[in-house]
């Protein structure tokens, strides 16, 4: 069995073994990305920096790394479905150079529906925070993107940082009354719990899914999300 400091050392720092990658071979879990984490919670969650931003635009993690995209002038966002995002899971470092070229990043954001089983919610939760943890320490700036429920808050929450920009994802969860009442309460729990100083929020803002935060005197910024397999932003009776 391998524990976590076993699973972070470096093993290239033999140089028999420098064109090899920086972690264990055995690391399939990617304790490598959390080396000198401080764990928080009974989730071990990664304590995440605060961080302040305001960015003007976004743009997609998919369309970010394609060749032809040149206007770093933005933040990259991972509010995408899974398929488009594992890729940076399985190699992250591959990505790393370009999302430097950015002005930052938003955390990762691993579905974490809340029809799913709370193992596989769980599992996700701390990939989100891994990867924001690994993206804070070698980027510039990378805003924890926060999603909670009712009965988790506080478990899935540990390890963030009060008064802090973060980071909400609204897209597909305005339109249905349920999802929208999800996200609602996530909204309130994250607020209450973290006290931001900002919101960037990607996705709609209609049926008063912002108000909460709002009515707090928190400045929550939009920004209209892309709908699936959609490249030019539209969104129908602008809800996405």
């Amino acid at each position: 069995m391998l524990s976590k400091e076993s699973l972070v050392l470096d093993p290239d720092e033999d140089p028999k073994q420098s064109k090899k990658p920086a972690h264990h071979r055995r690391d399939v879990f990617h304790a490598w990305m959390l080396k000198g984490a401080e764990y928080v919670g009974p989730l071990d969650m990664p304590k995440l920096a605060p961080v302040r931003a305001d960015p003007n635009k976004m743009v997609a993690f998919s369309d970010a790394m394609s060749p032809k995209w040149k206007d770093f002038d933005c933040f990259v966002h991972f509010f995408e479905d899974d398929c488009n995002i594992e890729r940076f899971w399985s190699n992250p470092k591959q990505y790393i150079g370009k999302l430097g070229k950015f002005q930052g990043v938003l955390g990762l954001d691993y579905s974490v529906c809340y029809d799913f089983p709370v193992a596989l919610k769980d599992y996700n939760h701390w990939r989100n925070s891994v990867c924001t943890y690994w993206l804070q320490k070698n980027l510039p700036s990378a805003v924890p993107q926060a999603r909670c429920e009712d009965g988790n808050y506080k478990e899935v929450l540990a390890g963030f940082p009060k008064y802090s920009t973060l980071a909400i994802g609204a897209r597909s969860m305005v339109r249905d009354q349920n999802d929208r009442a999800v996200l609602k309460k996530s909204v309130e729990h994250i607020v209450d719990y973290l006290e931001p100083v900002n919101l960037l929020w990607y996705g709609s803002d209609m049926y008063g899914v912002a108000d909460y935060p709002r009515s707090k005197g928190i400045p929550v910024h939009i920004y209209p999300a892309k709908g699936r397999g959609n490249l030019n932003h539209h969104c129908e009776d602008g809800d996405c």
